[in-house]
């Protein structure tokens, strides 16, 4: 059964309440604002926006980091535009400002009040278009589109009458419940899964289990090979959101996406409600429904 009511309900648990998200707008706007104003990048600085789940509204429960893009002018191929060195260089910048930063692989991480920032510097390879944005590890710019996802998310849910969007709470929420972390997919990779399995739902339910046979059917096949597919980020064809993605990771996760899509498949073909009530609890746990 499709139980409209208990997922409407479920989904709205799943939101951020207003004290995360009033924590996470003004610790965006103040680190925004520092980097227009700040002495070392006022002159380099062109524009900073916000990407990431907290922009494409597919957050859930706690806040857990704010995506905040920096485009700068400047020459990725001129010496001393190498990423490293405009890594260590925008952190320098913000130790002015938060007393705990830290170089991660494409930004720098700040704790801010209880929100931790992800400021991803970038410089574009075309007006509104992708960007080059540093690659510690590979000691390289590389290419991605943080606008083409938002406006990828955004057109998916308008045509899905905003499933998209609650489909990727939903399914994050159950990612969330799996058994072991190698099951657990980084975010995006699910939004990305999601948005090519959603297909047209006329509920909750059946997005769910559109979702996970999708999933089961596209890549089931993979399980066991040892090699994981090329699975193209819907904002920006050529990016490989699964570049990073093992293995032994992935075939956990698909593992897990077999079980669940025949148990959601049993949950909506039953005609009992108080039975199709219980097999979804086995994916979103005993609060589904409450």
């Amino acid at each position: 059964m499709e139980l409209s009511g208990d997922f409407a309900k479920y989904v709205s648990s799943c939101q951020p309440d207003d004290d995360a998200v009033t924590r996470a707008k003004k610790a965006h706007e103040k680190v925004r604002d520092e980097l227009k104003t700040d002495e070392e990048t006022k002159d380099a600085h062109e524009e900073t926006f916000l990407t990431g789940s907290y922009r494409r509204h597919t957050a859930i429960h706690d806040i857990e980091d704010v995506d905040v893009v920096c485009i700068l002018d400047l020459d990725i191929h001129a010496e001393g535009s190498e990423p490293e060195v405009v890594l260590s260089w925008l952190q320098g910048v913000l130790d002015k400002y938060y007393s705990e930063t830290r170089p991660q692989g494409r930004s720098i991480g700040v704790s801010a009040k209880g929100v931790w920032l992800d400021i991803v510097p970038g410089s574009p390879v075309y007006e509104d278009g992708p960007l080059w944005i540093p690659d510690r590890d590979a000691k390289e710019w590389v290419q991605s589109h943080p606008k083409g996802q938002i406006s990828a998310a955004s057109e998916k849910n308008k045509s899905t009458d905003g499933y998209y969007v609650q489909t990727v709470k939903l399914m994050k929420a159950w990612r969330d419940r799996l058994p072991t972390e190698k099951s657990k997919p980084k975010s995006y990779i699910l939004e990305t899964l999601v948005h090519q399995t959603i297909g047209q739902p006329t509920s909750h339910a059946r997005a769910v289990v559109s979702v996970l046979e999708g999933i089961n059917s596209s890549y089931g096949f993979y399980r066991g090979l040892g090699t994981v597919p090329f699975i193209a980020d819907p904002g920006f064809a050529t990016v490989n959101v699964a570049k990073r993605w093992s293995s032994a990771d992935f075939d956990a996760f698909l593992d897990q996406v077999k079980s669940a899509a025949a148990t959601a498949r049993q949950a909506l073909d039953a005609t009992d409600e108080a039975e199709s009530r219980k097999l979804w609890r086995k994916l979103f746990g005993s609060t589904f429904g409450a």
